[in-house]
């Protein structure tokens, strides 16, 4: 018994001084390479996995012409210790996954702005289309929606800075 937690502190102890000896932040070293994340590098998502991303599932899914459309968002808010004395960046995302049986596949992305006067802005799936909810959108007097339909599959262009979709 003594002899087992002696070695699992001797591990311990070795893995933290090699990390101290790279200068680095253990955090920064483990990049997320399990669950959704696995299935994000295996899409070729371009955006950061470190410890300032999170990935947060969108409620209901969409069916277009036999596919079904899964939907997660994506949040990475720099933290002022990343940050390295500049100001801290964020970006949001829209995540679009296919589901076939059990199994997500990454198709592409949406950016997004999040903030909105009254705070973030968590997008939504109503029937076909995924509705973002910012208020006081308005041009030319009439008040008007982010949306994007689904009726089709995943919209080509237009929305923010996607990532291309397949």
């Amino acid at each position: 018994m003594g002899t087992g937690r002696n070695r699992t502190r001797a591990i311990a102890l070795i893995g933290a001084v090699a990390v101290s000896l790279l200068g680095t932040d253990p955090a920064r070293c483990l990049e997320r390479t399990t669950g959704i994340w696995k299935v994000l590098r295996a899409g070729h998502f371009s955006g950061a996995m470190d410890e300032d991303a999170r990935v947060t599932p969108i409620a209901g899914s969409i069916t277009a012409k036999g596919k079904t459309y899964r939907f997660m968002e994506f949040a990475w808010e720099e933290s002022v210790k990343n940050a390295a004395g500049t100001e801290p960046h964020a970006q949001y995302r829209l995540l679009v996954f296919e589901q076939d049986g059990k199994t997500l596949s990454y198709l592409g992305s949406y950016v997004y702005d999040a903030s909105d006067f009254r705070g973030i802005v968590h997008p939504q799936i109503r029937g076909n289309t995924v509705f973002f909810p910012y208020h006081n959108i308005e041009v030319l007097g009439v008040k008007q929606s982010a949306t994007l339909s689904f009726e089709n599959g995943p919209p080509q262009a237009g929305f923010g800075e996607g990532e291309f979709f397949r």
